[in-house]
């Protein structure tokens, strides 16, 4: 990761921790001490720094010299600067570094040549902080060639901790507001962790999610509906299913029970019904509290099945030939007893039809109260001739609308309008609970 000298800030250092002399005479004249140091270094290179560093050593009253002629030593003290390299071979912050110096060290009034170096590897406090905490290990030896009676160099071991204020991590310096590993410049979702993408308008965002159930396009089964995560994947963002029957619970009337889509919610995912028990299911059954056969048109499968002139669509009884009454008379005429012959035949052949309803109408012409009166009269007069052939009173029901329900609402239409018609108002399987 390059980067030239000047961009790098200064970095100090600090060590502290324990000394001991080395090698005869010292390691027996002095005892245990302790050692620190603060420097600051000027960074060359991303790895290289030239370092200048003060410090100092003291070390305990060890044994007595093995020659009576010396006077024991007491305290060893000393100070020393020194300026040298410090090098991270590998990391630009933290990691393993080695540092070397030469300086001088001053001991009591003696001024002496030293050489001071030191071995470390350092930890990050944190991503975002500059601060650098590790173990260290150094040597520092003292020239004593001038001394002619004990020309022994000095030599200290040191170890302890080491703290440092290091260059600042490279993602820092860019920036990783969300700290997902892409940094903010190249970062199309700084303030939200993400995954790195090709893509420049992704790159660093979180996986679409277009249902918004938490589980990812690119592992969602069911990406524009709203589910839950499985560990199958054929089913993980689905919405939750049951009874396994394609249908989302949400949306299935009978969630534990495996059933069929249809159109009214309060049937979907049900099983199909059968009220009537005839053999077609109530969702194709023109007259599900009937029972009837199954045909071909939409409006009488299901249906009684048709008789010589009588037929049922849904809850409506169809006359292949029209009642005609007598001119502003209720007076059903001779030529249409035999279809009401028929139809009596067709009611009583049908039991599960517990009641049918004769509604009578009448044309726009005349007074509306008079049209209403002899509606009725007509209705009452079909519903005479239903008993007459063996109909049972109970299950014929008269009601007149007059003009109130027009048929056709076009000029010479009066024929059209006056007519009865027939409803089942009541069924055996609508009264079954």
């Amino acid at each position: 990761m390059p980067a030239s000298a000047h961009a790098d800030e200064l970095r100090a250092h600090a060590t502290a921790g324990a000394a001991h002399a080395l090698g005869q005479p010292q390691d027996r004249e002095f005892g245990w001490g302790g050692a620190g140091s603060l420097s600051l270094e000027v960074p060359l290179a991303p790895t290289l720094g030239v370092e200048g560093k003060i410090g100092g050593l003291i070390l305990s009253e060890g044994k007595p010299p093995k020659d009576p002629t010396f006077v024991q030593q007491s305290t060893g003290l000393a100070a020393l600067g020194t300026l040298g390299l410090r090098i991270r071979p590998f990391f630009r912050a933290a990691g393993p570094w080695l540092s070397a110096g030469l300086g001088v060290v001053q001991t009591g009034d003696l001024t002496r040549l030293g050489f001071d170096s030191a071995l470390g590897w350092d930890f990050r406090v944190s991503r975002t902080s500059r601060w650098d905490v590790g173990p260290y290990a150094g040597y520092i030896q003292i020239f004593q060639s001038d001394d002619a009676v004990r020309p022994n160099d000095g030599h200290v071991l040191t170890f302890g901790l080491h703290i440092g204020l290091g260059v600042p991590d490279q993602r820092t310096v860019r920036g990783d507001l969300d700290q997902d590993g892409v940094f903010d410049d190249e970062d199309a979702c700084p303030a939200v962790r993400g995954a790195r993408t090709n893509d420049p308008t992704t790159n660093g965002c979180p996986p679409p999610d277009r249902d918004g159930d938490g589980v990812f396009d690119d592992e969602d089964a069911c990406p524009d509906v709203a589910g839950v995560r499985t560990n199958d994947p054929k089913t993980s963002g689905c919405p939750v299913d049951r009874d396994e029957d394609g249908i989302p619970d949400i949306q299935d009337a009978c969630p534990d029970k495996p059933g069929v889509r249809s159109a009214d919610p309060k049937t979907n995912g049900c099983p199909r019904q059968d009220r009537d028990k005839d053999g077609v299911f109530d969702d194709e059954d023109a007259c599900p509290d009937v029972p009837g056969v199954r045909t071909v048109d939409a409006k009488t499968n299901g249906c009684p099945p048709a008789s010589d002139s009588v037929r049922v669509e849904k809850d409506r009884i169809l006359l292949d030939d029209v009642i005609l009454f007598d001119l502003d008379s209720p007076r059903v005429r001779r030529a249409s007893w035999a279809i009401i012959k028929k139809l009596a035949e067709f009611i009583l052949a049908t039991p599960d039809i517990l009641e049918v309803s004769i509604e009578g109408h009448a044309d726009a012409t005349g007074k509306a109260e008079h049209n209403m009166v002899l509606s009725r009269a007509r209705a009452e007069s079909v519903k005479k001739l239903l008993v007459q052939f063996g109909v049972p009173p109970e299950r014929v029901q008269a009601e007149a609308f007059g003009r109130s329900r027009l048929k056709v609402q076009t000029n010479r239409a009066e024929a059209a309008n006056r007519r009865v018609e027939f409803w089942i108002t009541r069924t055996r399987q609508a009264e079954t609970p």
